[in-house]
């Protein structure tokens, strides 16, 4: 306050307090009235001198002890006399519980989600041109999607822009990129063709971060890239080293071909699809008859191995500012040192027809036609030339997330992802997903203007630059890991949803298995000879668990796809549906025949994948919504702790068969049975839990407990050698980016003993994790006391 303040101006008299107010000039008058009087002497005489000391001393010690003697009376009276407060016989307030899961909301969304029209319209707009990440027709999509979303009831719409390190065809010169095979004096015998039109050289095929070469050399024929082939090849005594090799499409992930081809010391890597695989063994009946592939399609994909958003900026969201590496050619993070280039496999058929060398094994054997041989070389010691040019830039890709702000829980949030570039026109991959998000944004944003607003935040996002190893969302990721490490309950990941009409599939983490199978309970089967069937029922039969004969098959979530920086980096709970097509009568297809090919369009998507009507978009559509609804309104999240139990058990069994005589194990399988033991106990109280009982404030102290859960097994420096990934439950495989690893630190440390003799890795591994599970069970217990202090 003023009141204290030595003022500026005017008049100050000593004693009197005064405003700045009473001034009325900038100098001060201070008089000083009485100051130069003499003193009188009373009292002063009287305390000085030697005896005058003495007394004030005597005075002190007085005061001292009368001092003491009243401070223990006051004290004893309090403690004789001392009266109980009186209960408050009003009980304390609560809230109930003020929204939870609601069928009725359920069928109001379901029913509005089957707008035909919507997705017919999403579809088109999205296959009108080649959806290449940061060019200017999927540019205008992203602006075209923001403009409307705008007029949609949102409580925030957000772009934001990154720029990353991006690698496209030399598009001004895409002739440049050729495959030869020749004579030894330089004579070209044969060219590949991949160069579709001059006029569109956007659609010329590639390999994403391929480095720019030129290589020349014999050809080895190589299977599917993994590293038993490259071990038969060894066995064969068919050397690779300075070869270049022909690698089929399936089985395990492009890098992972081309980093075991790196390895083992190849010039450079052709990739093809094997008709076998491809076109069912008869490349008579194909594409536009059939979905199959044709001979003349050529697969794009990118081929880095390690990835962690944008090559230059590792670690941090690539915004404009932020420091990039330089040198991006030798600074390319993961991405290969040899050229890459596909081919079609009528161009293969050539490539193989007159190679020399061993006969290969019999399940070697593809549908080209042609004698499979291992090489190296061909007859006539005819050699292959390949010459690559890529561009490597930097651009600017766009992220767009629109926000439906919870009710209750406005810090937790589901949110739905799906990508917004394609190598082609992506009729499948990815405009089906577009279609499904943009119906479920517009579907749950209208809705709040009726009366509806979900309990939690909704996200909704298009990913930019997704192709190239899911480089939007991880950017993102990074970005918000703060915020959306500590509130995020799930992320659904819309992929590629329909792939397929023979079964209803998903990919999944172990806690959101029975929001998915209730999710799909609750929609009618499309399958016309099934309709008294729900999806789940119909799912069951298509594709039954071995290990769990009452439920469907979840697989795990493959890594490189959207969902992988949500669950693999930060360890937010997701997963991935969509239709699909028989896995099990095609195990070495590792997508829709048309994948990642030109003839990916609406055509082929109307024609083959979902043919009645967009029926299965719907159906996915429909799934969805309900999952949302569960992970957003339920009071207490439904997570399926039990399912992480079982994931540890799995653990344990593979750290079994490891059979490492050199590291005690005892420590982590004690901790893993004690967690199975409290997660059984807390999913059967979950199961039969009262929910009158419960209060807004219990609640909010359980949920902030089942969202740490999964957090507990997120190491921040990432796991060894794979720091992309910092789960220690479950990782992708390293050789093999379609499939993960269970316990991927103890794995790595096994192996590492194997190699070294120090066996110090694996029991650090073992340890870290062992600890992880222990403060789990910890989680787990303390939501078990809350529950039990209701009853």
């Amino acid at each position: 306050m003023f009141l204290n303040r030595m003022p500026s101006k005017g008049k100050y008299v000593a004693g009197r307090q005064v405003s700045r107010w009473d001034a009325e000039s900038d100098i001060v008058d201070i008089q000083y009235r009485h100051f130069d009087k003499t003193a009188s002497s009373g009292l002063a005489d009287f305390f000085s001198g030697k005896k005058g000391n003495a007394l004030k001393v005597l005075l002190l010690v007085v005061f001292f002890f009368t001092g003491l003697i009243i401070g223990y009376i006051i004290r004893r009276n309090i403690h004789e006399k001392y009266i109980a407060p009186k209960p408050d016989p009003s009980p304390v307030p609560v809230s109930p519980i003020y929204q939870d899961y609601d069928p009725a909301i359920r069928k109001l969304l379901q029913d509005d989600l089957q707008d035909v029209v919507n997705i017919d319209d999403h579809i088109k707009t999205w296959t009108e041109s080649i959806g290449l990440s940061a060019v200017g027709s999927t540019l205008k999509v992203v602006m075209g999607t923001h403009d409307m979303w705008q007029y949609f009831p949102l409580d925030g719409l957000t772009w934001t822009n990154y720029s990353v390190l991006l690698s496209y065809p030399f598009l001004q010169s895409p002739n440049r990129t050729s495959i030869t095979l020749q004579q030894p004096n330089g004579t070209v015998l044969w060219n590949a063709n991949f160069s579709f039109s001059s006029e569109h050289p956007e659609q010329m095929p590639f390999n994403a971060y391929s480095p720019e070469a030129s290589v020349k050399g014999k050809l080895v024929f190589a299977n599917f890239g993994r590293k038993t082939d490259f071990s038969t090849l060894d066995k064969l005594n068919v050397s690779v080293n300075n070869s270049i090799l022909l690698i089929k499409y399936g089985k395990i992930h492009p890098a992972n071909k081309v980093k075991h081809a790196e390895e083992s010391g190849a010039l450079g890597v052709i990739l093809y699809p094997d008709p076998l695989d491809y076109a069912n063994n008869n490349t008579e009946a194909v594409y536009p008859s059939t979905w199959w592939l044709p001979g003349w399609a050529i697969h794009s994909h990118h081929v880095r191995y390690t990835l962690m958003g944008d090559p230059q900026s590792p670690g941090y969201p690539s915004l404009d500012g932020v420091y990039h590496q330089p040198y991006p050619k030798e600074n390319c993070l993961g991405c290969p040192r040899i050229p890459v280039q596909s081919v079609s496999y009528n161009d293969a058929r050539t490539l193989v027809r007159s190679m020399v060398g061993s006969s290969v094994p019999d399940d070697w054997i593809g549908g080209l036609g042609v004698s499979y041989k291992t090489g190296p070389g061909h007859s006539n010691d005819r050699l292959v030339n390949m010459t690559v040019i890529r561009n490597l830039v930097q651009r600017k890709i766009s992220n767009l997330v629109a926000e439906i702000k919870g009710k209750y829980e406005e810090d937790r949030y589901i949110i739905i992802g799906a990508h917004i570039d394609s190598w082609n026109r992506g009729g499948v991959d990815s405009a089906s997903g577009y279609a499904v998000l943009w119906e479920l944004l517009r579907t749950f944003s209208f809705h709040t203007k009726k009366g509806y607003r979900p309990r939690r935040t909704l996200k909704f996002a298009l990913w930019d630059a997704s192709k190239y190893g899911h480089v939007g969302s991880f950017e993102w990721v990074q970005e918000m890991e703060k915020e959306i490490g500590l509130g995020a309950i799930a992320y659904i990941n819309l992929d590629t949803v329909v792939r397929g009409n023979y079964t209803f599939f998903a990919e999944s983490s172990p806690l959101l298995f029975d929001v998915i199978h209730k999710a799909a309970s609750t929609v009618k089967c499309s399958d016309p000879d099934y309709q008294d069937m729900s999806v789940l029922e119909r799912w069951n039969q298509t594709y039954r668990d071995p290990e769990n004969p009452l439920q469907p098959k979840i697989e795990a979530l493959q890594g490189d796809s959207d969902h992988s920086p949500f669950y693999y980096y930060l360890g937010v709970p997701s997963f991935s549906p969509a239709y699909m097509y028989n896995p099990k009568k095609y195990p070495n297809l590792p997508n829709y025949p048309a994948y990642n090919t030109l003839e990916d369009t609406k055509d082929y998507l109307t024609n083959f994948t979902d043919r009645n009507n967009y029926t299965l978009h719907i159906k996915v559509t429909q799934i969805v919504a309900d999952a949302i609804l569960r992970l957003s309104d339920s009071a207490v999240i439904p997570y399926s702790i039990q399912n992480i139990a079982d994931m540890l058990a799995n653990g344990k069994n593979i750290v079994k068969l490891l059979n490492s005589s050199h590291v005690s194990s005892d420590f982590l399988f004690s901790e893993i049975d004690n967690f199975s033991k409290h997660a059984r106990l807390l999913q059967t109280e979950l199961t039969h839990l009262d929910k009158d009982k419960l209060n807004e404030e219990v609640l909010y102290e359980i949920n902030d407990k089942l969202i740490q859960l999964p957090r507990i097994f997120i190491v921040s420096a990432g796991l060894p050698n794979f720091t992309q990934y910092r789960n220690m439950l479950i990782a992708p495989h390293p050789e093999n980016l379609y499939q993960t690893q269970v316990f991927p630190g103890i794995v790595w440390g096994y192996n590492n003993g194997q190699l070294s003799g120090d066996w110090s890795d694996m029991q650090i591994q073992q340890s870290s994790l062992a600890v992880a599970i222990r403060q789990a069970s910890r989680n787990l217990q303390s939501i078990l006391t809350v529950l039990h202090s209701l009853q």
